[in-house]
């Protein structure tokens, strides 16, 4: 991969062609926040996503890759060379909104706290833009709509479709809107950007009693209590302080009327971890440690550890090629670029692309102090069409 020279004028033209169509960006990013839908439900947003594809000029839609949900625009397909693929994840979150916004979700229960909307309606922007300049590309570029990114791999199921074999890919490029990166920095890193992300369900099995004699059951919230805590102690005495590791639970639910003590407790939580050594360590001891607690208690217990997300890591070169584009793109007044000094402690299923082919996940600050999954979660508007307009000179500029 060998960037273009720098091309001032083609970076000032992107960005004016972008805020010509900023308003429709705008309206595209409300209306995928007002109408979320949950990982591999998003059928309403995939077909207002096919539809905006399909109106603009050169533009293949293909529906339905690896999953029913999956949106793909094609774009010079008749060029002869490995394509450039532009990622966005367009799955909402379990969150109950109260951002008081007036597009805020239709939805009970449901929301964009991600900013998956915004990355959705910017990735459109970008179409748009390129479809108009066509002619200038030297690569063909695939639009990737991908669903389910929070936490059900979508990008697995695109991966595990043959989506490489199918699609000759030169390298895959995605953007996160980040609230804790100043507003309009671009931020990235080589190697490792994002953590190993487990998901944890545990099973406390007690007898069930009346809550004015609890001696004659065995109360399996207390033991859940008990595991929560002991949990704690994996990270804040066990493991390497050294080691960036953490573990946390999000989710308990047990029992179902105040004055009985319940049979059963169950608790869902995630492990996020840098180290693959460490990784392995903490599942042991979560294993290990969970039924011997519950057994102390007169109780029993089991744990399903799944291995969710690989880390994510960034390919050398093309990062390389990334931070030079981007000192050309984002100049310092409006934030510049910067260098993500440590990896995130996040998940991000953009992970099984990069262990395909080379590919380059960026970070672009919102600055505000509300952080991701949020119920008052939101992405300032005027970032979207410069995130078209730097989508758009990567794909042709690399």
């Amino acid at each position: 991969m060998v960037p273009n020279k720098a091309n001032p004028e083609l970076i000032e033209e992107l960005r004016s062609s972008a805020e010509e169509c900023a308003g429709e960006i705008i309206a595209w990013r409300r209306e995928f926040h007002q109408f979320p839908e949950l990982a591999f439900e998003e059928t309403v947003t995939s077909s207002r996503i096919a539809a905006a594809l399909s109106g603009m000029p050169g533009i293949r839609v293909i529906r339905g890759f690896g999953a029913p949900t999956t949106v793909i625009g094609i774009l010079r397909e008749d060029i002869d060379a490995r394509a450039i693929t532009l990622r966005a994840d367009i799955d909402a979150l379990a969150i109950e909104e109260e951002s008081g916004l007036p597009f805020a979700s239709c939805f009970p229960g449901v929301m964009h706290a991600c900013g998956h909307d915004a990355h959705t309606a910017s990735l459109l922007g970008t179409a748009k833009i390129l479809s108009q300049r066509a002619s200038l590309l030297r690569k063909p570029v695939i639009f990737l709509f991908q669903p389910a990114e929070e936490g059900r791999g979508g990008a697995k199921k695109i991966v595990d479709a043959g989506f490489f074999e199918k699609f000759p890919v030169e390298g895959v490029l995605g953007i996160h809107f980040w609230p804790q990166v100043p507003f309009g920095q671009m931020k990235t890193r080589k190697g490792p950007v994002t953590a190993f992300s487990d998901r944890i369900h545990i099973t406390v099995n007690g007898i069930t009693s009346h809550a004015a004699s609890p001696h004659q059951g065995v109360d399996p919230t207390v033991i859940a209590a008990h595991i929560l805590i002991s949990i704690q102690d994996i990270i804040s005495r066990e493991k390497d302080p050294h080691a960036s590791a953490v573990i946390s639970f999000g989710q308990i639910e047990t029992g179902e009327a105040y004055n009985i003590i319940p049979g059963s407790a169950h608790m869902w939580g995630t492990a996020r971890v840098l180290d693959p050594q460490v990784r392995d360590f903490i599942q042991n001891r979560i294993e290990e440690m969970i039924p011997l607690i519950a057994r102390a208690h007169r109780a029993t217990a089991t744990v399903e550890y799944t291995r969710n997300y690989p880390s994510l890591l960034n390919d050398d070169h093309l990062t390389d090629v990334v931070f030079s584009l981007g000192e050309q793109f984002f100049t310092s007044p409006e934030g510049g670029v910067a260098e993500l000094a440590m990896p995130l402690l996040s998940g991000e299923d953009f992970a099984f692309y990069s262990l395909s082919v080379p590919s380059c996940f960026m970070l672009i600050g919102t600055g505000g102090e509300l952080g991701l999954h949020n119920p008052h979660y939101d992405v300032p508007e005027e970032l979207l069409s410069i995130a078209s307009a730097w989508e758009a000179f990567l794909a042709l500029s690399i």
